[in-house]
């Protein structure tokens, strides 16, 4: 076996066996304080249909007609998510389960409790990955804390166009 091909097998080698030590479920829990009172974040966090209009990344989304699921379109990725709600207790909790076909599936926790003239809001994503590309391309290219805190600043933006 010439040099340049065992060199080829070891690096094949070596991405498999990471690849292997990816953990196939992920869990992050973030903290994030909104200037705004509870309410005015529970209405801009459970109106899913205004999205497209202040969600950078979101291209569409189709509300089933229960208004128990629903599926949202992203720009850059083209990938569709489907959404469904698990449990709903305003102004406080807020729980979800999403899904990509074959590709991932999650739930979601929102947990938003009031101090002062704040709103503390805790928020849990746990994803479950499936197949070993789908593992590594979210290992790569996903990151969760980041997608809950850009998701928090576009809702602190449209929190505070409501208000005015």
């Amino acid at each position: 076996m010439n040099l340049t091909l065992m060199i080829v097998v070891v690096l094949i080698g070596l991405v498999a066996l990471s690849a292997l030590l990816i953990p196939a479920t992920t869990r992050t829990t973030v903290e994030i304080r909104f200037d705004a009172p509870i309410n005015a974040v529970w209405e801009v966090y459970t109106d899913f249909a205004s999205q497209p209009n202040w969600r950078s990344d979101v291209v569409s989304v189709e509300i089933s007609e229960d208004q128990q699921s629903w599926a949202e379109t992203l720009e850059k990725s083209k990938m569709t998510i489907r959404f469904q709600l698990v449990e709903k207790s305003p102004p406080d909790r807020l729980v979800l389960k999403s899904a990509v076909d074959g590709r991932f599936e999650g739930r979601y926790v929102a947990e938003f409790r009031q101090e002062g003239d704040e709103t503390i809001g805790t928020f849990t994503e746990e994803a479950t990955t499936f197949g070993v590309v789908s593992k590594v391309m979210r290992f790569l290219f996903f990151n969760s804390k980041r997608f809950i805190e850009e998701y928090a600043a576009e809702a602190r933006a449209e929190i505070k166009r409501r208000a005015s």
